[in-house]
């Protein structure tokens, strides 16, 4: 049987639920009858309607949708950027970006612009919502015992499905186990291409769904202040127009970032972060920690802001993961 019979078969299995039939019919925008004639080989979708259909199964079919980008590997595993056009930033975008910087009030300035920033990222690299997670990952700021920076942290991220359309809602740190630690002790971007490569040099970090990765540092005077990220649901997504592309939003990025969070390259010294998972215990009470310090510093008449008292409990975590995380010292980052 051929990859594009396979599909077809695996398409007649899902939609002999009269549900399922509808749904698909729905988020395609097509009838039920032409869902129905695809199955059966009768006719053939066009390119648009197969990477709607793609989208529509990604999730809930996942061999299904396997079974597709194999047997159409010219239409779902093309990057998304093509025309010339799209290859880069649009200079309306530039005129909003500068104007925000210059007239948004400063304690809005940097989230604002990022807002901004990522969802355009997501618009012009992710047009067919094939699947695609745009990240900001910043420097966690050095610690007075330490004056080093150890780990990066999750600010803001932006997706389309299956990941979420909203920033990371829980705190997450990351180190030289990772793909974005590897690239900010570099001062280089970074490209993963497929899950296999991922899975081997960060293994603690193989993501469900992702298929490559490209890191991209924030630089400013020969200072880093972190990197930007980028996940495909796509095997060999990224090429020289989509890297060309990630350095021009990465240079849009670093605009929005503040002086004092830039670090020199003497400054970085990551540690090892355990997984996400081992760091849920830790991480899943930093909101509490951080009332806890209001608290205290309240009860003893020392004013902190709450600023102060989240960086506090994020170094107190982070010195808490690198200690977990020292297992993982015998793992080679290349």
């Amino acid at each position: 049987m051929t990859k594009l019979e396979t599909w077809r078969r695996l398409l007649e299995q899902a939609i002999s639920n009269a549900h399922e039939l509808r749904r698909l019919a729905q988020a395609v925008g097509v009838n039920s009858v032409t869902i129905a004639r695809w199955a059966k080989g009768q006719s053939s979708p066009r390119t648009e309607h197969l990477r709607q259909l793609y989208q529509a199964v990604f999730r809930s079919h996942p061999v299904l949708a396997e079974h597709l980008r194999q047997a159409h590997p010219e239409l779902l595993g093309r990057p998304a950027i093509s025309d010339s056009e799209d290859q880069q930033i649009p200079s309306t975008f530039y005129r909003r970006i500068l104007t925000t910087c210059l007239e948004c009030a400063p304690a809005l300035r940097s989230v604002t612009m990022r807002n901004l920033i990522l969802q355009q990222m997501i618009s012009q690299f992710d047009p067919h919502e094939l699947g695609l997670k745009v990240t900001l990952i910043q420097c966690v700021p050095p610690s007075l015992a330490t004056q080093q920076v150890r780990s990066l942290r999750i600010v803001q991220g932006r997706g389309t499905p299956p990941w979420r359309s909203l920033p990371e809602p829980e705190l997450l740190l990351l180190g030289a186990e990772s793909l974005a630690g590897h690239c900010v002790a570099s001062g280089h971007y970074a490209i993963i291409p497929s899950r296999e490569d991922l899975t081997y040099y960060f293994p603690t970090h193989s993501e469900p769904f992702t298929e490559s990765m490209l890191a991209y540092p924030l630089l400013q005077g020969g200072k880093i202040a972190g990197c930007l990220s980028i996940a495909s649901t796509q095997r060999n997504y990224f090429h020289q127009a989509q890297l060309d592309l990630a350095r021009d939003y990465a240079y849009l990025l670093a605009l929005s970032c503040e002086p004092e969070e830039f670090f020199d390259s003497s400054q970085i010294a990551l540690g090892i972060m355990p997984s996400a998972a081992e760091q849920r215990p830790y991480t899943i009470s930093s909101v509490g920690r951080v009332l806890e310090q209001l608290r205290q510093a309240a009860l003893h008449g020392t004013p902190l802001s709450y600023k102060q008292a989240e960086l506090r409990v994020l170094h107190e975590i982070e010195e808490e993961l690198l200690l977990l995380g020292q297992r993982w010292q015998g793992l080679t980052i290349h």
